[in-house]
């Protein structure tokens, strides 16, 4: 199954994609980071880029590269393929690994695509529209909702994820923003500093907060998806 995160203005993709990888079902998903804007994940927990997405879009240039090749093991426990934290390296690589065929490898594995904030013209938009679904991260806020509600998401596949409290009923939300709901995320400092690497790492850390409710929509999507867990 091949997943993209992504949001419109609001921020929190990364560490809900990272959660999402994280708790997913029998093992966790390969996390791909595919931000026009730079990566994260390596910055905040001081590894470097290479292997990375640089690497794996080249060698995607000379055949049928093993994606394994070009991961990363992070300390809170997910396979990550690590973008440059400049928005030029990583825009180029997105726009090679976009003419090679990503779907392919989420036969092997669950892959969990970090987009970023979605942009008119981005070149992560068509690895957009491989994915199986798009999860479209919104705080649960009037602007943050109301700026979803003005964006043309393009892909009849994305659904929509809260973030923190929400002042709507799931029935006003459907109305005012146009992307279907599948799921509130709470808002969880603690799940979120763990994945920026700004505390330490607890042996339960992916079962509360964050990481349960991903976990529970993660089950979700493997049924939907008819997809079955290795």
């Amino acid at each position: 199954m091949l997943v993209a995160v992504t949001s419109v203005k609001s921020g929190g993709a990364t560490s809900f994609a990272s959660a999402l990888a994280a708790v997913w079902p029998d093992e966790s998903a390969l996390l791909i980071e595919a931000d026009p804007a730079g990566g994260d994940l390596g910055g905040w927990h001081g590894l470097p880029d290479s292997p990375g997405l640089a690497s794996l879009a080249n060698a995607c240039r000379s055949g049928h590269p093993d994606i394994g090749e070009h991961t990363t093991r992070l300390p809170f426990g997910i396979d990550a393929v690590l973008a440059a934290a400049g928005r030029p390296q990583a825009s180029a690589a997105i726009g090679l690994l976009a003419d090679t065929e990503p779907a392919r490898w989420a036969k092997e594995r669950p892959i969990v695509l970090d987009l970023g904030r979605l942009e008119p013209g981005s070149p992560a938009l068509p690895l957009l529209e491989l994915a199986d679904v798009v999860l479209v991260v919104a705080g649960g806020d009037a602007l943050s909702l109301l700026r979803l509600s003005l964006a043309e998401i393009p892909s009849d596949r994305a659904r929509l994820v809260t973030i923190g409290r929400v002042g709507y009923s799931n029935e006003d939300l459907a109305h005012l923003v146009g992307v279907p709901l599948i799921a509130h995320m709470p808002w969880d400092r603690h799940s979120a500093e763990i994945i920026a690497g700004k505390r330490r790492i607890g042996r339960a850390w992916n079962r509360l907060g964050l990481p349960a409710t991903a976990r529970a929509l993660a089950a979700s999507l493997v049924r939907q998806g008819n997809f079955q867990v290795r």
